[in-house]
């Protein structure tokens, strides 16, 4: 069995999954500490089944992205070494930076060193103006990480009071300004997520979970509960991710769809093409700031059934949400509310929602009907505008481009998959009136839930070696080092897989198969001899779900 629980910022959703069905599920409000929210919600799905036999338990949380957009509570310096090439000042770098002297190429050699007594001026500096979270970002350091290591031990030495982070631990990625900019939002989250990761640890032991826990990724895969305390932007846009992985289960292996799922607060879409996720080939962005973490190409707009509804000038227009549905209790009317009036949902107390939007119109000298109609419209057409616009970005995806290409299709998918809390009634109307294939499977409600239940663990390794400067690295954080005894391919290939091997077993990825997705090497030449070699090599195990759900959906 399987567990899958996701936490959104409206309703936390929770599933036990055997044999790719769903044995039992709850979705609950919510709250202000999300480890509570999860207590309540294992408590519904958990009571009745042998815990012995859980294998594992996945969670989808927002934490990390909610963390970042509220930019916590302090701020984060940057010492950067650029090295020669781009004035960095032109780049999307986050943070307050201070750029230093020494540098590394793109071989892994020191060609320029250190200044103790800069970095010193750099540090005391940033201490000047308040900060005490500090990174290292080093162009080409996962190469070589002396001059990233040398200074966080110049730090920690003289300056006990300051957390710092060097660059090559976050990611081993050779984009040196997404490394920077994961650095600094690393050092933002890492308290407050370990935080959370004890507090995990603490409820599952009060249920008597012992299965491994994972934590979804933005890439669609899974990542060891505890190894994500090293990494945890890994966990972001897990929400959205969730999304994806929940339609697609319902929907087969080679679905070709749009998934829209529709929340309380937020609507996220998302396109996959004969099975496949789409992918983000730039990575991960936050506000505007790219960072290493892969992700799969989704969107979220700030509307959702929570949405409120607002009047000026006689019209109707879409606010924030201030609440739950007036007919649940809520403060505003809503376009749940809306739903409500028109006989088009079930939910909650009509007569509220009713009264409510006739006073409401008459106040106003409106028809409550048209009232409730033309709010709808307004939300269906701010979602229209924003898939154009969304599928505008799509199409440039080189994945979407060899999509079309395979496919001999110029025409993009005119199916959406809809899930989330309102999907059914919203789902229903958008077909009517937008002329799409709406699909609404069975569980939509909770379709989040069961995409994290579903999806594997995954690890990608890229591994390059210089045999010359005897070192390797990884995309890894942490993972490089000294290597010897290496003269061919073969022998380049037997380490990389030893040490995908080493990492998939702290990672607990048992029975997935390890494919290798490219391979290759190269002469390093010098005075007409062979100075050395160059091996790059790149192994995964495939990404994908666990299963898809035996039983489809229909409108």
């Amino acid at each position: 069995m399987d567990i899958g629980i996701d936490i959104g910022g409206t309703y936390t959703d929770g599933v036990v999954m055997q044999d790719n069905e769903v044995i039992s599920y709850a979705k609950i409000p919510t709250g202000q500490d999300i480890t509570v929210s999860i207590r309540q919600v294992l408590e519904q799905i958990v009571s009745g089944i042998n815990k012995k036999k859980v294998d594992r338990l996945v969670l989808s949380t927002t934490l990390i992205t909610n963390l970042l957009a509220q930019e916590r509570k302090f701020p984060v310096g940057l010492i950067l070494l650029p090295g020669p090439g781009v004035n960095p000042r032109t780049l999307r770098i986050k943070g307050k930076s201070i750029i230093i002297r020494g540098a590394i190429d793109y071989r892994g050699r020191i060609i320029e060193t250190l200044d103790e007594q800069e970095v010193k001026k750099a540090v005391e500096q940033l201490l000047l103006e308040g900060i005490e979270y500090i990174g290292v970002a080093c162009k080409f350091c996962q190469r070589n990480p002396l001059l990233e290591e040398e200074i966080v031990k110049i730090i920690k030495e003289d300056y006990p009071q300051i957390k710092c982070l060097a660059s090559n631990q976050v990611h081993g990625l050779l984009n040196w300004v997404r490394r920077a900019n994961g650095t600094v939002y690393q050092l933002m989250v890492a308290t407050e997520y370990q935080f959370f990761i004890d507090q995990i640890n603490k409820t599952l032991e009060q249920y008597d979970l012992t299965c491994p826990v994972f934590i979804l990724k933005a890439d669609g895969g899974t990542i060891p509960l505890g190894i994500s305390a090293q990494h945890p932007l890994e966990g972001i846009f897990s929400g959205p991710t969730a999304s994806m992985l929940g339609g697609l289960a319902a929907g087969g292996e080679d679905l070709t769809t749009v998934v829209m799922d529709i929340g309380g607060t937020t609507t996220d879409l998302g396109l996959i093409l004969k099975g496949v996720p789409l992918q983000a080939a730039k990575g991960a962005i936050i506000n505007t700031y790219p960072i290493p973490s892969r992700a799969l190409a989704v969107s979220s707009l700030a509307l959702g059934g929570d949405t409120s509804l607002n009047i000026t000038n006689k019209k109707v227009c879409l606010g924030k949400r201030l609440g739950c549905a007036y007919c649940l209790g809520g403060p505003h009317l809503t376009i749940t509310d809306a739903l409500v009036y028109l006989g088009l949902s079930e939910i909650g107390d009509i007569s509220l929602a009713k009264a409510k939007m006739e006073s409401w119109a008459y106040q106003h000298d409106l028809v409550p009907q048209k009232l409730a109609e033309e709010a709808l419209e307004l939300f269906l057409d701010a979602l229209e505008e924003k898939l154009e616009n969304i599928f505008r970005q799509w199409e440039e995806e080189p994945a979407y481009r060899v999509w079309q290409l395979l496919s001999a299709k110029v025409d993009r998918p005119r199916t959406i998959v809809c899930i989330g809390g309102p999907a059914k009634d919203l789902g229903e109307l958008w077909g009517e009136k937008k002329g799409w294939n709406v699909v609404i499977p069975q569980y939509a409600s909770v379709a989040n839930a069961i995409g994290t239940a579903l999806a594997k663990t995954t690890l990608r390794l890229d591994f390059f070696a210089d045999t010359q400067q005897k070192i390797y690295s990884t995309n890894i954080g942490g993972v490089h080092g000294r290597v010897t005894n290496i003269s061919k391919l073969e022998g380049a290939r037997d380490f990389s897989k030893h040490l995908f091997q080493e990492i998939r077993q702290k990672w607990n990825i048992i029975d997935e198969e390890v494919e290798i997705i490219y391979e290759e090497g190269f002469n390093i030449i010098r005075g007409w001899e062979t100075a050395g070699k160059i091996f790059q090599i790149g192994l995964q195990t495939p990404p994908g779900l666990k299963g898809y759900m035996s039983k489809g959906g229909e409108i």
